[in-house]
């Protein structure tokens, strides 16, 4: 890692990506009613805008929702980037929080003629289906059923699943179900548009670097996140492998049936050969993701834990330096503790700070089942052997 007499620019200096997914920083209910709208935090908000100061971090939200959805709530947030209806709305971050966003789009949609079919079968579910309503945005067209009987409404979720299948299999779109713990919704929408491409288009979007991007930290919480969860997951396993083959390692176990295998080589020129990823589901549940956070409060927690990384005093360290959490190769917190053999041992001088160290360089601990253990005990996210694992932590 640089030390602070480089004299090397400090756009070198290693890149970190963020991705979040919105609905991961928020409290979500079944709410009666559609006007009521669950929103981050105000520590939420202050962690996200601490990660955005860092130059060093690149942080994007990925979310499910509208354009105007995202800017509405975190669009005060200097140097943010959005990914708005799964990735199909790109705003890049920016300095600038008072001017109009500007956007992107992930693919072009030619044919739109597909809408008045899919609206026309809603309709007639909804006319069966007391609570059930329609919604349309830019880019998709949903049923929602979070209102109606919840077994009723899913039985009928399910039938206009399979009838949109097949009424529409001749367009380029694809057809989602969310069950009634994701939100209750039956949903249309172009081909080519999900979290795991918007992740690569991220990814492949950074500025040219010697170093490349050295973390990565996904977060999400539904089956829409899982095509994220499995291309990071998939581009992590990938640096790592290139790693154990060039040190002449035992090679990776193979990969969980819950990771959907995709062609992710297009990032290599992007990413650093010592990528660490971590990939996280919030909730207990089968998943892409190598590990879990039970709920929006260990969100919280790892975010802070975060922000503490990279408000080090040495700046020029990257938030990746989570070796302060460790209780296998840190010295203790004080310093004067120790002897001046102990001292040596963990590159402490008389009168000085304790020095830090990348994550890159920690020793794993083996087997903890949340993120928040991983940096309690120290230990990157690795791959197990499926008779390791608990039936859900992947």
């Amino acid at each position: 890692m640089r030390s602070s007499d480089s004299d090397l620019p400090f756009t070198a200096l290693i890149l970190t990506i963020f991705i979040f997914q919105i609905d991961s920083l928020v409290r979500f209910r079944i709410i009666k009613g559609r006007k009521k709208v669950s929103r981050p935090t105000d520590k939420m908000v202050a962690a996200l805008k601490s990660l955005c100061e860092d130059k060093k971090n690149t942080v994007f939200v990925v979310s499910g929702k509208e354009r105007h959805s995202l800017t509405e709530t975190l669009g005060e947030i200097p140097n943010l980037g959005f990914a708005a209806e799964h990735g199909m709305f790109i705003s890049w971050p920016t300095s600038k929080t008072s001017s109009k966003r500007t956007w992107e789009t992930l693919v072009r949609e030619t044919d739109r003629s597909w809408r008045k079919r899919a609206i026309n079968l809603m309709e007639l579910y909804t006319s069966r289906t007391q609570g059930s309503y329609i919604e349309e945005t830019e880019m998709k067209v949903l049923w929602q059923y979070r209102d109606a009987d919840i077994e009723f409404g899913f039985q009928q979720a399910k039938e206009l699943e399979d009838h949109l299948s097949k009424d529409l299999r001749r367009f380029g779109v694809d057809v989602l179900h969310g069950g009634i713990e994701e939100g209750g919704f039956v949903e249309v929408r172009p081909q080519g548009v999900n979290k795991g491409v918007l992740a690569m288009r991220v990814l492949e979007s950074r500025p040219p670097s010697k170093e490349g991007v050295d973390f990565a930290l996904v977060l999400g919480d539904d089956h829409c996140d899982e095509p994220m969860l499995s291309v990071m997951r998939q581009i992590g396993r990938r640096a790592e492998s290139a790693r154990r083959a060039q040190h002449g390692e035992d090679p990776l176990t193979e990969m969980p049936a819950t990771i959907q295998l995709v062609d992710v080589s297009s990032c290599d020129s992007f990413i650093s050969p010592e990528l660490k990823t971590f990939t996280c589901t919030v909730g207990k549940k089968p998943s892409a993701a190598a590990s879990h956070l039970h709920d929006v409060d260990e969100v919280q927690e790892l975010m802070d834990s975060l922000v503490k990384v990279g408000m080090r005093e040495n700046q020029f360290y990257s938030a990746v330096d989570l070796r302060s959490l460790s209780d296998k190769c840190l010295a203790p917190l004080n310093p004067i503790e120790l002897t001046n053999n102990d001292k040596a041992n963990y590159g402490i001088g008389n009168g000085s700070m304790m020095k830090t160290m990348s994550l890159n360089r920690v020793e794993p601990e083996a087997h903890s089942k949340s993120l928040t253990d991983y940096i309690d005990h120290l230990g990157p996210i690795e791959d197990k052997d499926s008779d390791e694992d608990d039936g859900f932590f992947f």
